[in-house]
């Protein structure tokens, strides 16, 4: 069992953030068979197999702003091709960030024993709540919302809000 993979999104916004390194490589591999992509979040789900969209497509500058009450000063988008397994944006925001983490995972490494995770009802499959992000699962795809710039009840609420949003679109 891979106890990693719960990890690599927080590692990834730590290296983002500034507060780790990390040097990570692709090593995703393209799904066999196409799907329709769901970047406009009309196309077929991609839940449970196909190209995990751009999370930079699934949200307009608009929702980030209400659903965070933050105004944008900057878009950071991954810059990875379709059929990559791995997934981000992120959004710089005067006071704040919002940051989505798309990945491919299974149930059984979702839901490996994490100390001090709190589980979080009413959205997705499972969810839990650890170091300020939401992990969501939704079939094999986990959605890792990070939102500072609030109290910590508050970007909880507001990651949980971008998730619902998020969720039927993927």
């Amino acid at each position: 069992m891979n106890h990693c993979r719960p990890f690599a999104a927080l590692a990834a916004c730590l290296a983002l953030t500034g507060c780790g390194v990390v040097n990570q490589s692709s090593t995703a591999t393209p799904a066999a068979a196409p799907a329709p992509s769901a970047a406009s979040g009309l196309g077929d789900s991609v839940k449970d197999a196909g190209d995990i969209p751009d999370p930079c497509t699934l949200l307009s500058k608009k929702q980030v702003t209400e659903l965070t009450g933050r105004e944008i000063t900057q878009i950071d988008e991954d810059g990875l091709p379709p059929g990559d397994s791995n997934r981000f944006c992120q959004w710089q925001q005067s006071g704040g960030q919002l940051a989505v983490f798309l990945g491919r995972t299974t149930e059984q490494d979702f839901t490996v024993k994490i100390a001090d995770a709190t589980p979080v009802n009413d959205i997705g499959e499972r969810a839990f709540q650890l170091a300020g992000h939401l992990y969501v699962l939704y079939g094999t795809v986990s959605i890792d919302v990070y939102s500072r710039g609030d109290s910590d009840e508050e970007n909880l609420a507001e990651a949980t809000a971008v998730a619902q949003v998020l969720i039927p679109k993927i």
